[in-house]
């Protein structure tokens, strides 16, 4: 009996611990529940949103040159068109562009002008805008990411700030061969030059050499040493010198 006594607390005590986890693993499940169908239901928000402005309005872009060039101006035509329901009227303002890593768009490489047009638009109306651009000299030959994004309002209460990106697509940019002439032609004419200038370095230099003349002996330059000769040798004559002329008139 002390024994029943005993066990029948702690046996209490474990049941009412059991229920208590119970209760609280309900708990949680019914949160679960409902966190998963909130978020089943954003989720469901977000795929059934449809902008209203981006309905109304169509964008088409057109390149009449296949082709990007570095250093020649590239043309794009954006053209915009208002469905005959809309209900608001469209302010078309700036267009803008520029080239970006293909791998990362957040690292611009260039960027365009940005281009004002301020085109106003109602129900049924369409237009076209021209968007030109140069790529740099030094783009040629590589691939970029290509951005243009066109800036619209819509007239509505309060007016609404919309941003559409026309263009966002990897082109190839072409390297620019109308100076390739002109370079090459300046090349020549510089290895031509130089050519020029050590051919007539060489030729003066050659032509310039004269052969040496055989070395004359002119003797010593100081006064002879005459003491070894006999001095009978070195006796002068008392007698006068005389020119021919006057030996010829004493004959006479």
């Amino acid at each position: 009996m002390k024994l029943l006594r005993r066990m029948l607390p702690i046996a209490i005590l474990g049941l009412a611990l059991v229920a208590k986890a119970e209760e609280f693993d309900e708990e949680i499940g019914d949160d679960t529940v409902q966190v998963n169908e909130v978020l089943d239901e954003d989720e469901g928000e977000d795929m059934g949103i449809v902008d209203e402005e981006e309905s109304e309005v169509q964008i088409n872009t057109y390149w009449p040159e296949a082709t990007i060039t570095a250093g020649k101006v590239s043309e794009v035509l954006v053209s915009v068109k208002v469905a005959s329901s809309a209900m608001n009227r469209y302010q078309f303002g700036i267009i803008e562009g520029g080239f970006h890593f293909p791998q990362d768009q957040s690292y611009k490489v260039q960027n365009f002008s940005s281009i004002k047009y301020n085109r106003d638009l109602g129900s049924g109306q369409e237009a076209t805008f021209l968007y030109p651009f140069v790529a740099a000299e030094l783009a040629g030959g590589r691939s970029y990411g290509l951005q243009i994004n066109l800036a619209y309002e819509a007239d509505s209460s309060p007016p609404r700030q919309l941003f559409a990106s026309v263009v966002n697509q990897t082109v190839e940019v072409n390297e620019n061969l109308d100076n390739a002439a002109a370079e090459q032609f300046f090349i020549f004419m510089t290895f031509a030059a130089f050519a020029a200038i050590g051919f007539f370095f060489f030729a003066s230099k050659f032509s310039s050499k004269k052969p040496k003349a055989a070395p004359v002996e002119v003797g010593t330059g100081g006064a002879a040493d005459a003491s070894w000769i006999p001095e009978i040798h070195m006796k002068k004559s008392d007698t006068p010198k005389t020119s021919p002329q006057s030996r010829r008139r004493k004959v006479d």
